[in-house]
């Protein structure tokens, strides 16, 4: 059925050497494995736990197994206890703090999103540049003057880049300059950040062209010359 994966057996802090699309996949597993775990199940199979996160049960497996050492087999993934880990090892196992740039639509729509509180992070701040919008509240939270994130009273981790292209390099700036360490940039541009700051960029476009790539594969004939290779 799998191993039980206990989180004292993660090898202290966030590893450097675990490949991107194996952290792209964590996530996936710590929602699948709460939302489980919120029934009462107490274990779950790698079987399971894979086709519930869509992957194969060996990718899983391998997966998992960045996570640290196994314990005892044939009884299935302990879920409290994997979640746990999961937690641990993507550094969520404290508060990380959030602030959305740009009280736009999007950045509006973002800021009611419920998913943040249930993941560990704590939206603490909206910043923009319009006096329109500055003061006005979206949810529970005032509308503040960029200007004001490089003296926040509050540690701000995580920035959402929710801002026009032309506005995001100087956003981005800012946030470099406050000790952000880390930027989900949708703005539709590349950012030049520091080293000292991760950017993960969102293109809805490119996202939609990619599906739109597959939907045309798997519509087109097979061609018997060719063998079609997937992750």
């Amino acid at each position: 059925m799998g191993e039980i994966l206990s989180a004292n057996s993660i090898e202290g802090v966030v590893r450097k050497d675990v490949p991107e699309r194996v952290i792209s996949r964590l996530p996936i597993y710590l929602q699948t494995v709460e939302t489980i775990a919120a029934t009462g199940q107490s274990t779950i199979s790698s079987e399971a736990l894979a086709a519930r996160s869509g992957v194969s049960s060996s990718i899983l497996r391998k997966d998992l197994s960045q996570l640290g050492r196994s314990g005892r087999r044939g009884v299935g993934y302990s879920c409290e206890d994997l979640a746990s880990t999961l937690r641990t090892f993507l550094g969520l196992d404290r508060s990380r703090t959030v602030a959305i740039i740009g009280a736009g639509r999007l950045g509006s729509a973002l800021a009611d999103y419920a998913g943040f509180k249930r993941r560990g992070l704590s939206l603490t701040a909206i910043f923009d540049t319009d006096e329109a919008k500055i003061g006005t509240v979206i949810g529970t939270l005032p509308v503040s003057d960029l200007t004001e994130l490089a003296t926040w009273p509050e540690d701000i981790d995580l920035v959402v880049m929710a801002v026009p292209a032309s506005a995001a390099p100087a956003a981005a700036h800012i946030a470099a300059e406050a000790g952000v360490r880390g930027i989900l940039n949708f703005a539709p541009t590349v950012l030049d950040a520091p080293d000292s700051i991760r950017v993960h960029q969102v293109d809805l476009a490119s996202e939609l062209q990619v599906l739109a790539y597959y939907s045309a594969l798997d519509s087109a004939p097979l061609n018997p010359g060719f063998e079609e290779h997937r992750n």
